[in-house]
């Protein structure tokens, strides 16, 4: 969480005893890997990033964005400060080919022109758990995954009664809350949690590069500045009806005002300016919502779930308003069976109804798809030298809409000797248009057509480092090039080198590492505009003793220019670093201090719109 003055403890810190576990000490992790199916990463052959949440605790992150740009190692662009729109780019491939799910349920939001996840409203307070699954994951999820899955499991409740507490204030007056509590016995438990952020902020633009002003932050200039309001709400009800049987509701709630700036497009030269303006802003009514029942025996596994997502937005603009209302409903049943003794399949169907509804124009429009799924998955020993993982998928999407869809996906991996492995993954994706880029208000292109992937990469690595390269090839992809989006025909590339490692030195010392080389162009030759071709990551914790750590982020973005074909504004060539400490009082309370951007220096993700310069927070948080 980001603010100055009484918040969230910072690192959840590590004690020798009850609270000897931190981010970099956990034996093993489990992932999410096909509709449910839950394996411990190693045996996995996907690349898979996980954000845990003492990760997420050390580093007191407030969003899903800062998470996934801190911990995730994935590049980032972002319209502004707190709750403006953000951007994120998988190995290159951006924010509308990732699919991202809360507790299996689908958060791209359809109404916004882009399709994209608003990553800047989801807060941290209640997850426990960030799964990263890169590469086309299609022939498991369907739409929208043809660059991977992010999936954010929240926090479940425990036996007995526990609660969490939280409070942060800090740089731009900016205040978050928020708390939790549970309760559970072996039939019937409950968790209701929520939280309230809120922040004066800071002018969402600022001068272009370029420009005389460049380099003078709002107040400088006299800009207003862009405030944000972020209320949250989560419920979990579970009811186990048999030692066999268990029923659970999910809901979750986001209501947000962000308040933004404009921006002037000249049909004379073609060029876009940010505006500082008082008017914009976006009121987001967000809600989620799962009905899930859950049966095992000797046999199956079987879940039958339904899902919706509902989306509210109410915009005021400088040039008029907008309401959008959208909403997913899904249906979907799914079966597990264990064969042999290392080894399942899982197969089921779903129905997906996406709808849009635009109150100030007559343009209500939907599409539906129908969908049979299947997951093999095999960890055998035909090998003396180690375990051979092998998984293939295959799906099935009946759109009434557009063409039907056939994806799949295959992967293996293979042990060479004690825990060095090598894993190989191939993939095809499918990239339907949202409804917004087909029918939305502003420049709409109802002939847009679906685009379709391959993706490959192999890895070479253990637990502490490894390498991966990876090739994605899109046809059709769509593009937005004023005024509004359309398909580029024929194979646009993204191909590059993931590097990553990981370690604990003497109990005491945790580090991390990743650097990324990404190469893009589109089907006419042209580089992607706002994709970094370097980018190094890094995170160090240093833990002093039982109840004091310490730690340092930092940042490097290369070469990175605003607009396709290396032209516009450079954007890259920075660091920024951030530095957080958490102090355990006992085993109930954590203060903590954390301080962003900490040699203050000044850049922007994209040309025109603002960055914070150096902040301050401090925060306290309670467990019971």
């Amino acid at each position: 969480m980001n603010n100055t003055l009484l918040s969230l403890a910072t690192l959840t810190l590590l004690t020798q005893t009850a609270f000897a576990q931190n981010q970099f000490s956990l034996d093993s992790v489990q992932v999410t890997a096909s509709q449910g199916t839950t394996l411990e990463t190693k045996d996995v052959p996907d690349s898979v990033t996980i954000i845990t949440k003492e990760a997420l605790e050390e580093s007191r992150v407030t969003n899903l964005a800062e998470a996934l740009n801190r911990l995730g190692n994935i590049a980032m662009t972002q319209n502004g400060g707190p709750g403006t729109s953000a951007s994120m780019f998988v190995r290159g491939m951006d924010t509308s080919r990732t699919l991202v799910l809360i507790d299996g349920v689908r958060y791209n939001n359809l109404t916004s022109i882009g399709g994209a996840a608003e990553f800047s409203q989801i807060m941290l307070y209640d997850v426990q758990q960030i799964e990263i699954i890169k590469g086309a994951q299609s022939g498991v999820w369907g739409a929208d995954a043809s660059a991977g899955v992010i999936n954010i499991i929240t926090s479940s409740a425990k036996q007995g009664l526990h609660g969490t507490a939280d409070i942060e204030y800090g740089s731009f007056d900016t205040i978050k809350t928020s708390l939790q509590a549970s309760y559970a016995t072996k039939t019937f438990d409950i968790l209701i949690g929520g939280s309230v952020y809120n922040t004066d902020g800071f002018s969402a633009v600022e001068p272009q590069k370029g420009t005389p002003n460049y380099g003078k932050r709002y107040d400088d200039l006299g800009y207003e500045k862009d405030s944000y309001n972020n209320q949250s709400l989560n419920l979990k009800l579970g009811w186990n009806v048999t030692e066999n049987d268990r029923l659970s509701l999910n809901v979750q709630t986001i209501n947000a005002l962000v308040k933004y700036d404009d921006s002037f497009y000249d049909f004379t030269t073609g060029v876009s300016t940010p505006i500082d303006a008082t008017l914009p802003q976006t009121t987001l009514k967000n809600r989620f919502y799962t009905l899930n029942y859950h049966h095992t025996d000797s046999v199956n596994d079987i879940n039958v779930q339904y899902n919706r997502s509902e989306f509210n937005r109410d915009v005021v603009g400088s040039f008029g308003n907008s309401t959008y209302l959208g909403s997913v409903d899904e249906v979907k049943i799914d079966d597990k069976i264990d064969y042999l003794e290392n080894s399942f399949v899982r197969f089921g169907a779903s129905y997906q109804d996406y709808k849009q509804e635009e109150l100030t124009a007559n343009t209500d429009k939907s599409y539906n798809a129908l969908a049979f799924f299947i997951t093999n998955y095999n960890k055998l020993a035909p090998f003396a030298i180690g375990d051979t993982i092998i998984t293939e998928s295959l799906r099935y999407d009946k759109y009434d809409a557009f063409d039907t869809a056939v994806t799949g996906k295959l992967g293996v991996k293979q042990y060479l000797f004690n825990d060095i492995y090598f894993s190989a993954n191939i993939g095809t994706g499918f990239n339907a248009p949202t409804l917004g880029q087909l029918y939305g208000q502003f420049s709409p292109n109802p002939d847009l057509e679906p685009e379709t992937s391959l993706t490959s990469e192999i890895t070479l690595g253990n637990d502490i480092f490894w390498v991966t390269g990876f090739n994605n090839e899109v046809d059709n992809l769509i593009e937005y090039g004023f005024p509004m989006y359309t398909n580029i025909k024929g194979i646009s590339k993204f191909k590059g080198v993931e590097v990553n490692y990981q370690d604990y030195f003497f109990d005491t010392l945790g580090f991390n590492a990743a650097y990324t080389f990404l190469e893009t162009q589109d089907a006419n030759g042209l580089t992607l505009a706002r994709r970094p071709k370097h980018q190094v990551d890094a995170n160090v914790v240093y833990y002093f003793e039982e109840n004091w750590d310490i730690g340092l982020n930092a940042q490097y973005i290369g070469q990175r220019y605003d607009k396709a074909d290396n032209q516009g504004a450079q954007t890259g060539d920075y660091v920024v670093a951030n530095f957080v400490t958490n102090i355990k009082v006992n085993n109930i309370v954590t203060f903590y201090a954390k301080v962003d951007n900490i040699s203050d220096i000044y850049y922007q993700t994209v040309d025109g719109y603002a960055t914070a310069g150096r902040s301050l927070y401090l925060g306290l948080n309670a467990k019971y």
